[in-house]
């Protein structure tokens, strides 16, 4: 069942939230700056790191341990394995594992809400919010105190913690080699283990499939996965018998990694920096849209205004999301151009001269607009 809620904001209290949210608004948009000048630096540094372990790297064999590659970045391809058995005592489950995890869930009603605005004549927005309630397998509670409708939609208090709870092998090895703690926690791969059905206490049961028949809101799911024994690739530096962090020369940025199945020393560095270049663009995109949704933030007082009557304020809305698209992008490109300027100064120039080069055409285009406007007789 749902249940709609519908609330009236005024034009003088929406006014007044907009001009609070300039200051807010400017502070996004200076934000914007040092991230995307930060963030520049950030994937130079780490290109020349990967640039530079790609170059160091040598090939070490699992099974033996070179005397003469003390402290050097090396390359190893072996299966990860332990003797060590997790066991998990509360419901007697064991295995032979680099990872074991526990996720308990419980079977819970759970809220959703939609909104719809509609603007009205003289500035005010009716705001209607429509709940409606599903049930699912949730790993946090979920209070239905604060549900708007809670007849038929309460959640009993869960009687066990739920969540996930994870034991690592302390014992990992490649070959002849000892993995270290922070390596044995990136390997990967994790598969579900098969539990024989075994009830524990009333509406509480293992699964596996997530296929339980018709659960009841308070049952309680446990699920157990595994990391089992498996081919991984290593690049680190030897330390003896085991691994530490090799400290790049030319960035002072550690290097080690750790990737589950047989990769080439190329390959490992080739998914490093196409990482590295999924971040920078994610940080840039961050970076304009602070800047962009700060001018919009500065500029929505005007849309305020304008919503009076509400088909202007949709026409000035536009117009300042052009405004502060035309203004926020050269700002983000001169800034990255900038950046670049600093640390790679020949592409740097390039996109100086992009960004010159839309605010020119931006420039120009209204200028054209303007001449074109009938002038008054």
């Amino acid at each position: 069942m749902a249940v709609t809620e519908t609330t009236t904001i005024g034009w003088g209290s929406r006014l007044g939230s907009s001009f609070k949210g300039i200051l807010f608004g400017l502070l996004m948009f200076i934000a914007g700056f040092p991230l995307l000048f930060w963030n520049e630096g950030r994937a130079v540094a780490d290109t020349k790191t990967n640039e530079e372990g790609a170059a160091s790297v040598v090939e070490a064999q699992a099974g033996e341990i070179d005397p003469a590659q003390e402290g050097k970045l090396v390359h190893i391809v072996g299966e990860a394995t332990t003797e060590d058995v997790l066991s998990d005592a509360e419901y007697g489950v064991s295995a032979t594992a680099i990872r074991l995890e526990r996720e308990v869930e419980m079977y819970q009603w759970v809220e959703h809400s939609r909104t719809e605005e509609e603007k009205k004549l003289g500035g005010k927005i009716e705001r209607k919010t429509t709940y409606t309630y599903s049930k699912q397998w949730c790993s946090n509670p979920v209070s239905s105190d604060s549900f708007k409708e809670q007849e038929g939609h309460i959640n009993p208090p869960a009687r066990r913690e739920l969540g996930t709870a994870r034991q690592y092998a302390k014992n990992v090895t490649i070959g002849v080699r000892r993995l270290t703690d922070s390596q044995i926690g990136r390997i990967g791969r994790l598969e579900g283990l098969v539990v024989k059905y075994q009830p524990v206490t009333t509406n509480e049961f293992f699964d596996i499939t997530g296929t339980v028949a018709e659960p009841r809101v308070g049952d309680i799911r446990v699920t157990f996965s595994v990391v089992k024994p498996h081919v991984v690739t290593v690049v680190a530096a030897q330390a003896g018998s085991t691994f530490m962090s090799y400290t790049a020369k030319s960035t002072k940025k550690s290097i080690t990694h750790l990737m589950d199945g047989a990769i080439d020393a190329e390959g490992v560095f080739a998914a490093a920096e196409r990482g590295n270049k999924f971040l920078t663009w994610i940080l840039r995109i961050i970076g304009f849209l602070l800047m962009y949704r700060g001018l919009k933030a500065v500029l929505e007082p005007l849309v305020v205004l304008g919503d009076v009557v509400p088909f202007i304020g949709s026409i000035i809305n536009v117009g300042t999301g052009l405004v502060a698209f035309a203004v926020a992008a050269p700002c983000a490109l001169v800034t990255i151009g900038i950046a670049w300027i600093f640390y790679r100064p020949l592409v740097g120039i390039a996109l100086i001269v992009a960004a010159a080069a839309i605010a020119f055409l931006v420039w120009k285009r209204r200028a054209a607009a303007k001449a074109a406007a009938p002038t008054a007789a």
